[in-house]
């Protein structure tokens, strides 16, 4: 009876679900009155944001997923990308975050542009420092004018990103793909438009350590045996 009653224990505590948590979280807002002003500065948790290959920024009106009002809601629009037929992948937005003690690491963010603004835009990641990049998917603009939401289940795409302090990502403009050129999302191309970031966010779940979890168990099992002793 004991016997059972642990493995019972042990299949609850194992079958409890993981929570999400935020590791980083931007919505890129100040609170001056002012949707031209913004901050890079994470709202939740611990992390870093610059611009890479080139790239230059100016805050605009956000998204209306975030909950702040007009014109508290900011976005951070990265433009400034290479010229027609050039330097595929080298320019956008660069993140850091360490994912120490954590698993299942989740990168969401809304983004908008223009009609003319880039269509195809690479995620790349690093588990090293950035020692090196890897690329890992490619997503497009559907429509100009518009805001969508992005998800990558980035630990599905390189595991190693888990329970690393060198976890960085990438968000860069890259050609169509089979093409050698950059394809804009409604109109001729013109790099200087930016594409709109708001609510970018990393989760990821937390990962208990062996000595942590076997305490946790023990406690459980404990707990289990005594009703099976009162019930007895």
């Amino acid at each position: 009876m004991k016997k059972l009653a642990a493995l019972l224990v042990l299949n609850t505590a194992l079958a409890l679900p993981a929570m999400a948590v935020p590791l980083a979280q931007w919505d890129f807002n100040t609170d001056d009155g002012l949707v031209n002003t913004g901050s890079l500065a994470p709202v939740l948790g611990s992390g870093s944001l610059a611009l890479v290959g080139g790239a230059t920024s100016f805050f605009t009106s956000g998204s209306p997923n975030d909950p702040a009002p007009f014109p508290l809601d900011s976005a951070w629009s990265v433009g400034s990308y290479p010229a027609q037929g050039s330097e595929s992948g080298t320019a956008g937005v660069e993140g850091w975050v360490s994912t120490v003690g954590h698993a299942d690491v989740v990168l969401s963010f809304d983004f908008k542009t223009q009609p003319s603004g880039n269509k195809w835009f690479a995620l790349q990641a690093s588990d090293n420092g950035g020692g090196a990049w890897l690329d890992l998917a490619v997503f497009d603009v559907p429509a100009a004018d518009a805001w969508f939401t992005q998800t990558f289940n980035v630990s599905s795409l390189l595991p190693s990103v888990n329970n690393n302090s060198g976890f960085g990502f990438r968000l860069v403009a890259v050609f169509k793909p089979g093409t050698g050129v950059y394809e804009a999302s409604e109109a001729g191309y013109n790099g200087d438009f930016g594409l709109e970031y708001d609510q970018l966010s990393v989760q990821a779940t937390a990962v208990p350590e062996p000595t942590s979890l076997w305490l946790m168990l023990g406690g459980l099992l404990s707990c289990g045996l005594a009703l099976t002793k009162r019930r007895g």
